[in-house]
């Protein structure tokens, strides 16, 4: 069951960052997201690379507390072997960083590649999460769709 702190701490991230990869593969999270994502000195942060290519930053608590257990909550739906497949899957894909003094994380060469992150990458606020992706791969995703038309169905516009 996901704990108060769990979800209190997981929400609103809002906004955008740019923002360059340096060589050692270290990302600069913007300060209002570090308010939620590691509030503590030195915390953890999952970084997770999903198949629309780019890569997803959870704190480490709503990261346990909630992905983790989703999974292993459905693992009797979806079938034990389906389950384990699922968390091998995650697993290779993903890693735990902490965040330095500086608040950068550093993401495995690996992962960066996987997302198609050379140099710059935009950094968005996504209610429970944090994305980061190739600014190019964005654009090209983003205009898969119409966003604007769908936004006003949900009535904000």
């Amino acid at each position: 069951m996901e704990s108060q702190e769990a979800r209190l701490i997981s929400a609103g991230f809002t906004g955008r960052s740019e923002n360059r990869v340096d060589t050692k593969g270290r990302i600069s999270i913007p300060a209002a997201f570090r308010k939620l994502l590691a509030p503590g000195e030195h915390d953890e942060v999952a970084v997770l690379f999903v198949p629309s290519h780019h890569l997803l930053l959870f704190n480490k608590e709503y990261w346990n507390a909630t992905i983790q257990q989703a999974i292993i909550d459905r693992g009797r739906a979806i079938g034990n072997d389906n389950m384990w497949r699922v968390i091998h899957r995650l697993s290779e894909n993903s890693q735990m960083s902490t965040v330095d003094a500086q608040g950068r994380i550093t993401v495995s060469g690996r992962l960066l590649e996987k997302a198609g992150v050379k140099k710059d990458v935009l950094i968005f606020g996504a209610f429970d999460r944090v994305s980061v992706w190739d600014p190019e791969l964005y654009e090209s995703w983003l205009g898969e769709s119409d966003v604007d038309a769908t936004i006003e169905e949900f009535g904000l516009f």
